[in-house]
């Protein structure tokens, strides 16, 4: 069995799902990937594709005939875009570091992305935030705060999905939790 950990943390693939996730209503063609997606080579893309849709992750949502080729739009299968805790906890410590590097990398690469947007807007008002809090909770008060953040997010979540304008801006959130440093 193929580690599921592997196939989502892998830089090509994280860009490939941010894509989806900002596309759920009708997906993306390979060729729209790679307009999002510009620093990746194609063939590249392709076979990144592959281990998604081979893996489950992604999926077909419908295929248009384009001349005499079909093109095949793909959407993030959701459930499967998510690692649980048992999957988690069989990776090795080294590996759940390279995996952090790599969203640590993807969430940098998100704000340079944005701070280039506002630098071409000729905009100074960054809206951007960060902090680093430090709680000093007993474990069922940590779960429940857990359970809650985690509440909260699929709350927003799933009402971009229902109500948001198209025009509406994306907003990144990304959130780590240290049990015990």
């Amino acid at each position: 069995m193929v580690n599921k950990a592997e196939i989502l943390m892998h830089p090509v693939r994280i860009k490939i799902s941010q894509a989806l996730m900002r596309n759920r209503e009708n997906g993306l063609t390979p060729l729209e990937m790679l307009k999002i997606i510009k620093d990746v080579p194609q063939a590249t893309l392709y076979r990144h594709i592959q281990v998604l849709l081979d893996s489950g992750v992604i999926r077909i949502v419908k295929e248009k005939k384009v001349r005499s080729v079909s093109e095949k739009y793909y959407v993030l299968n959701e459930e499967e875009a998510r690692l649980s805790g048992e999957e988690w906890k069989k990776s090795s410590n080294e590996k759940k570091l390279n995996y952090y590097s790599y969203y640590q990398l993807s969430l940098m690469t998100q704000y340079q992305n944005y701070l280039t947007k506002l630098e071409e807007r000729d905009c100074s008002e960054d809206g951007s935030t960060f902090s680093l809090l430090e709680l000093k909770l007993d474990d069922e008060s940590f779960i429940n705060f857990q359970n809650e953040l985690n509440d909260l997010m699929i709350k927003y979540y799933k009402a971009t999905n229902q109500s948001a304008k198209q025009d509406s801006p994306i907003r990144t959130i990304g959130v780590t939790i240290i049990p015990e440093s």
